[in-house]
């Protein structure tokens, strides 16, 4: 009999192991599959809020697009980076609109207006003179050496794969590519630089207050001057000259090439922008006065306050 009750005992005690070992897999396996549940209904929800962020801006930039065509020029919003606020949708969306004529153009501009913007944005001349000199064996045909530029073989000293090219900068982000242009330095430079204006120099009537402040040396008191009398303009008044930039030519080009930026007001402001680039178009028919020439949704790495 104790023999019995010590066996019975034992096989109790092993099912009561085994009990808690299926009690303990099946806790795991059930807290597993909450988790997995729990991330994917979260992965479900930020690709609804993200496409529900990328529809809202784009249909900005189609609201931005109908106020650059009303007729009356006063009525059209400013290309100069002013920013606007709308909501669609009870969401409030911030839209910034920029005239690429208020820009300085990689592929037109000349070597002394190259080394001023350069000069005036990193604060080093010898840096701009190389950064110049790299731009420019970019985008030349030949593979001949500036002085202080970079052709193939100093390319490859540094380790990199990319080669200049030897022609026109196609798309802004090949800057990225030249010798000398480190990440930090694109996101400095890319607010005073384009490729869609065929015209050296840059027109200060469309110039935003970030390219107003480097021409001028940080003069915000001149700046802020030439932004008022600008702004109490008409649309169709030229506002009164900025003084003369030594090395930048000054041209009256302009509302022709627009880049607008448009993003939802989240709370942390950490959406990035979504960017398109659109170029006036003479009227047609049931036509669009405007046409794409890029469009990039939710552009990572674009500053929406250019």
């Amino acid at each position: 009999m104790p023999m019995a009750f010590h066996a019975r005992t034992g096989q109790q005690g092993v099912a009561l192991i085994l009990v808690l070992w299926i009690l303990a897999l099946m806790t795991i396996m059930a807290g597993s599959f909450a988790l997995s549940t729990q991330r994917e209904t979260s992965l479900v929800t930020n690709s609804r809020e993200r496409a529900k962020a990328v529809a809202l801006s784009d249909g900005g930039i189609h609201y931005a697009m109908f106020m650059l065509s009303l007729p009356n020029a006063a009525q059209r919003w400013r290309a100069d980076g002013t920013p606007y606020r709308l909501a669609l949708g009870g969401v409030p969306i911030e839209v910034r609109i920029y005239d690429e004529a208020g820009k300085i153009d990689l592929n037109a501009a000349r070597e002394s207006t190259l080394r001023t913007i350069l000069t005036k944005v990193t604060q080093d001349e010898d840096q701009a003179v190389k950064l110049a000199d790299a731009i420019f064996d970019w985008r030349d045909s030949d593979d001949l050496k500036r002085l202080s530029g970079a052709e193939s073989a100093e390319y490859r000293a540094a380790g990199l794969d990319q080669m200049p090219q030897n022609r026109n900068f196609l798309v802004l982000e090949e800057l990225r590519g030249v010798l000398g242009i480190t990440p930090s330095l694109y996101q400095k430079l890319e607010p005073f630089f384009t490729v869609y204006n065929n015209v050296d120099g840059v027109n200060p009537a469309k110039a935003s207050i970030t390219v107003l402040l480097a021409l001028t040396d940080g003069n915000s008191q001149a700046v802020d001057s030439f932004l008022a009398a600008r702004e109490s303009g008409t649309g169709n008044t030229p506002p009164p000259p900025l003084p003369a930039i030594p090395g930048i030519r000054f041209h009256s080009t302009g509302d022709s090439v627009y880049t607008i930026l448009a993003r939802p007001i989240s709370r942390n402001h950490s959406d990035p922008p979504a960017m398109a680039v659109i170029r006036r178009e003479a009227r047609r028919p049931g036509g669009s006065p405007f046409v794409f020439l890029r469009w990039k949704p939710q552009t990572v790495g674009v500053a929406l306050d250019q």
